[in-house]
């Protein structure tokens, strides 16, 4: 069962994303490559909630989540808890472009603070979680899930004085993690992700 299940998930991971954009599932993966066993991997709701869950090492007490709450926001102020809990540990906030914008504000608590969490933010333009439900419940007629607007959040990082940078493409995702971990600041990885990815298999 497990060796089927491990070969499924590698078979649906892995397919590439089109110029300019990072496969999600691929990234968490690589991601999860330059972790620390005992770093803290703090998902938030929606679609990186999924891809997170499902490609990374989850060993105890690792992984943070809201779970079936659906509280979108969760994941930087639950990152900076953590951190502040055990500042020994990497600690890893990873959300999608619509939960970020319900707490980007604590940017300014990460940097009065100085508190070192590392920020991933999924970009693709929906609230994709509920976009993916509506497209299966109601034949594809999607509302109130475009969130085309959104700022740049490299800029909005830049804004308040937090490194950061754009990985849109597969070959950037190494040297950014790695610049991302080896930082002893609060950082920012966007991430630029298809507009209609998927996490149903």
């Amino acid at each position: 069962w497990k060796q089927w299940l491990d070969g499924y998930r590698e078979d649906k991971a892995m397919q590439p994303a089109p110029a300019g954009f990072v496969n999600p599932k691929e990234f968490i993966r690589t991601l999860d490559k330059y972790l620390p066993d005992d770093a803290v991997v703090v998902a938030d709701v929606g679609q990186n909630q999924i891809w997170t869950a499902r490609n990374i090492t989850i060993n105890g007490g690792r992984f943070l989540t809201s779970g079936g709450m659906g509280t979108m926001g969760y994941s930087v102020p639950a990152a900076i808890g953590a951190k502040l809990a055990d500042p020994s540990r990497q600690v890893v906030a990873v959300c999608g472009d619509g939960s970020f914008q319900m707490q980007m504000m604590e940017l300014a608590t990460a940097v009065q603070h100085d508190v070192a969490v590392k920020i991933v933010v999924m970009r693709n333009n929906y609230l994709g979680m509920v976009r993916e439900l509506q497209e299966k419940a109601y034949d594809n007629r999607l509302m109130a899930v475009s969130i085309d607007g959104s700022p740049c959040f490299t800029k909005l990082a830049d804004a308040y004085g937090i490194e950061n940078e754009l990985v849109d493409s597969t070959d950037k995702m190494d040297s950014a993690i790695q610049r991302m971990m080896n930082s002893d600041k609060p950082f920012l990885l966007e991430v630029a992700v298809e507009d209609f990815e998927k996490t149903i298999l």
